[in-house]
C-alpha cells in the first residue's frame, strides 16, 4: 500500500519530481526515463508515485508547459510592443527558435519520436487544453497588432496554429539538412513576417 503524505509533504515531494524530472526527461527523454527512476530519486516507492501524477507523460507535460509558458513569457517581455515591423516579428520568431535551442527540455519534446508518444499516452482533452492555452497566452498580442493594423485580419486560433508550426520546423532539422537549416529557418521566418506583418510604407511603418 502507498504511504500516506502530509499536505506539506506532498508538496515538497512533488516538487522535488518535477524537478528530478525536469534533469531526467532532458537527458533521458520520457520513453527512457521510468517511474523507477523517478522514485528512487525521491525516495518514496515507486506506487507512491500516482499519488501525484496519472503517469510519467502526465509529469512529463507538466513540466513541458513550465518550461514552455517561462519561455513565452521572455517573448512577451522581449516583443510586446504596441506595433511591429515585418523586421521585427521575423526577429521575434527567430529569438523563439534560439529559446528552445538553449532550453535541453523543450530540445527533447522536438528530438525522436517524443511527440508521437505523447500524443499516444496523453488524453485528447489535455493536448486541446494546451492548444487553447497557446491561443490565449497569443491573442492580446495579436488582437493588439491587429487593430493598430499591423497584422493581416485573421482568427487568432489560425495565426496561433501558424506560428506553433514554424516550431514544428525543429522536428524536421536532419531531413532539411543541418548544413541549410539555418537559412532554411531564417528565410521561412522572414516569408511569414512578409504574409502575416502589414506596412503601408517605408515613411508610416506600424
Amino acid at each position: 500500500m502507498a504511504k500516506g503524505f502530509t499536505e506539506h509533504e506532498k508538496k515538497s515531494i512533488r516538487q522535488q519530481l518535477i524537478d528530478v524530472g525536469t534533469h531526467l526527461f532532458a537527458e533521458l527523454g520520457v520513453k527512457k526515463t521510468s517511474i523507477v527512476q523517478l522514485t528512487s530519486a525521491v525516495g518514496i516507492a515507486q506506487g507512491s508515485f500516482y499519488q501525484f501524477f496519472d503517469s510519467k507523460e502526465v509529469l512529463f507535460f507538466d513540466i513541458l508547459e513550465m518550461e514552455e509558458a517561462n519561455l513565452k513569457q521572455k517573448i512577451l517581455n522581449k516583443f510586446d510592443n504596441e506595433n511591429i515591423t515585418k523586421q521585427g516579428f521575423k526577429e521575434m520568431l527567430l529569438y523563439g527558435i534560439d529559446l528552445i535551442d538553449q532550453n535541453r527540455f523543450i530540445k527533447q519534446t522536438f528530438q525522436g519520436e517524443t511527440l508521437e508518444h505523447l500524443v499516444r499516452k496523453l488524453p485528447p482533452e489535455r493536448l486541446q487544453q494546451h492548444a487553447e492555452q497557446d491561443e490565449w497566452v497569443l491573442s492580446p498580442l495579436i488582437h493588439k497588432w491587429q487593430k493598430n493594423n499591423c497584422m493581416v485580419n485573421r482568427s487568432t486560433p489560425t495565426i496561433t496554429a501558424v506560428l506553433r508550426g514554424f516550431y514544428t520546423i525543429l522536428l524536421h532539422k536532419k531531413e532539411i539538412g543541418e548544413d541549410i537549416y539555418p537559412d532554411a529557418v531564417d528565410l521561412l521566418a522572414e516569408c511569414l513576417a512578409a504574409g502575416l506583418i502589414q506596412e503601408e510604407d517605408k515613411d508610416d511603418l506600424c
